[in-house]
């Protein structure tokens, strides 16, 4: 038996296999295949269709059934039987396959709401994806938390929807929606591909760990900051959050700064009490190394003079917001993990404030 009835088709399958992120796994507990309702909900659809010829109503129910049987491939079998239906509907999904964005948007938008329940829930799935590669999340959302909703009783990615959905919100920094959709995907889709539960377990557990104010917070915001200049949103929304990462930056910053001064003070203590065993010895004291001196007393350096009247260490310098002093600063003081995105962040920022003064 023919599975496909070109090389074309044959093609759409692997392409479609990386855009799902993989298949659904092995057979359930109760020896169901997974997604079996829904297949064969669409196989009955299918048959219903006037438009449709025997011929390809024959092929469509074959090239179904053989995908579903096959674990790595069942999760596109509704992708693929709707494309040898829609000729138009492989063009777009093609389009998605090939990273050609704004064709697979444009085309893929004109499925979402078709009178066939299952190419609008199929298309808008694939919309959704398309728009997240591109950190879309905003024009994404809507249409994942209505495919994972009312639209999952026809199509097989109801759970990635899902999955999708609690990303999507925690990079619009919704983090209550996102713990309860993330939740929801483990708890409704234990058959979903284990790449997706684990990442979803691990971004759970990151979400749940964010204390406002804290460096997860920041970064976070930061993030959705950098995000939205990247795609050039430079609106209010924007702007607010901005203000919001520099505000908390400064505070956190004046918490280290004082664990730094307290660490100082403890040394210079220590260094009087020495020097006045050295006078009583009859040795000499050096004023220049008195607080009211011109130089510090740290032989690492940890304060020193700056620009200002009084002593300051690096992290001062970004509660004046210049750029290049902050990055000094944060080479030196944050782990590789926080410095990476901060200084991306301030990259994105630096490059969209030199762009606003052309």
């Amino acid at each position: 038996m023919k599975m496909f009835s070109s090389p074309g088709h044959r093609c759409l399958v692997a392409g479609v296999l990386i855009l799902t992120l993989g298949a659904f796994g092995s057979l359930r507990a109760d020896n169901r295949v997974p997604g079996e309702d829904v297949v064969q909900d669409f196989i009955t659809h299918v048959n219903s269709l006037s438009s449709v010829s025997d011929d390809v109503k024959k092929q469509v129910r074959e090239t179904v059934q053989q995908l579903q049987q096959d674990e790595y491939s069942r999760i596109e079998a509704i992708t693929v039987g709707l494309a040898l239906i829609y000729p138009e509907y492989e063009q777009a999904i093609t389009a998605a396959q090939n990273d050609d964005v704004e064709q697979a948007i444009q085309k893929l938008s004109e499925h979402v709401d078709a009178s066939d329940a299952f190419l609008a829930a199929d298309s808008s799935f694939y919309l959704a994806r398309t728009l997240m590669n591109r950190e879309r999340h905003e024009d994404a959302l809507p249409i994942l938390e209505r495919l994972s909703n009312e639209m999952a009783d026809y199509t097989l990615h109801a759970g990635p929807s899902m999955y999708f959905t609690g990303v999507a919100q925690a990079n619009l920094l919704e983090n209550q929606r996102a713990i309860k959709s993330l939740a929801r995907f483990l708890e409704d889709y234990p058959e979903s591909p284990e790449r997706l539960r684990v990442a979803a377990w691990r971004q759970l557990q990151m979400i749940q760990s964010i204390e406002e104010g804290g460096m997860e917070d920041i970064l976070q915001r930061m993030d959705y900051s950098r995000r939205r200049l990247a795609i050039e949103q430079t609106d209010e929304v924007t702007q607010v959050e901005q203000d919001k990462v520099v505000s908390m930056l400064a505070k956190l910053i004046r918490e280290m700064e004082k664990k730094e001064c307290s660490s100082c003070n403890s040394q210079k203590n220590s260094e009087n009490q020495s020097e006045s065993q050295n006078e009583g010895q009859g040795q000499s004291d050096s004023q220049g190394k008195s607080d009211q001196g011109g130089s510090s007393n740290n032989p690492n350096g940890v304060v020193r003079r700056t620009f200002d009247d009084g002593p300051a260490s690096p992290w001062s310098r970004l509660r004046q917001r210049s750029r290049d002093a902050a990055n000094s600063a944060i080479k030196q003081k944050l782990p590789a993990r926080y410095r990476n995105v901060v200084e991306k962040y301030y990259e994105v920022t630096s490059g969209n404030s030199d762009d606003s003064k052309k």
